[in-house]
């Protein structure tokens, strides 16, 4: 990934994930405070559809770093960000110090972030990437990518 940057406010600059992590927190407060209403327009100016069957995300069951199970229902008429990600991966990394600061901007809320690794190798090579960069956002374990499948 390029290390594009973009101004946002006048004098000041801002790496692309972070622009974007700050534009979607932008409208979450915009649709907390003007209702369904407001997020119902957005997406119509933006040329999105709405799906028909209204069957919601699909449900998964995954544990955490503490071997805790966590199920997706459970989170339920609460805004959720999930995301899928890998050590490996570079991309997923150069993301993370703004998802972290989402997570510490918006964890108070009625917001879930849900982090869901698809290391294949488990539990350990997450923890260590997790502690040696002290994120704090919620953990998840796919090693065999049945969640990631889902979607």
């Amino acid at each position: 990934m390029h290390n594009f940057r973009i101004r946002l406010v006048r004098g000041t600059r801002v790496k692309r994930g972070k622009a974007f992590f700050c534009c979607l927190a932008i409208l979450l407060i915009l649709f907390n405070f003007h209702g369904l209403t407001a997020a119902e327009d957005f997406f119509q100016k933006i040329g999105a559809k709405q799906i028909k069957d209204n069957k919601g995300a699909p449900n998964f069951c995954l544990e955490d770093l503490n071997g805790r199970k966590v199920e997706l229902r459970n989170f339920k008429g609460k805004v959720i960000f999930l995301n899928f990600w890998a050590t490996w991966c570079g991309p997923c990394k150069e993301e993370m110090p703004s998802m972290e600061w989402l997570w510490q901007r918006f964890k108070d809320k009625d917001f879930v972030f849900l982090s869901v690794s698809v290391d294949y190798e488990g539990v350990k090579p997450v923890r260590e990437f997790i502690e040696k960069h002290r994120y704090t956002f919620h953990v998840l374990v796919d090693p065999k990518c049945e969640a990631l499948d889902l979607y």
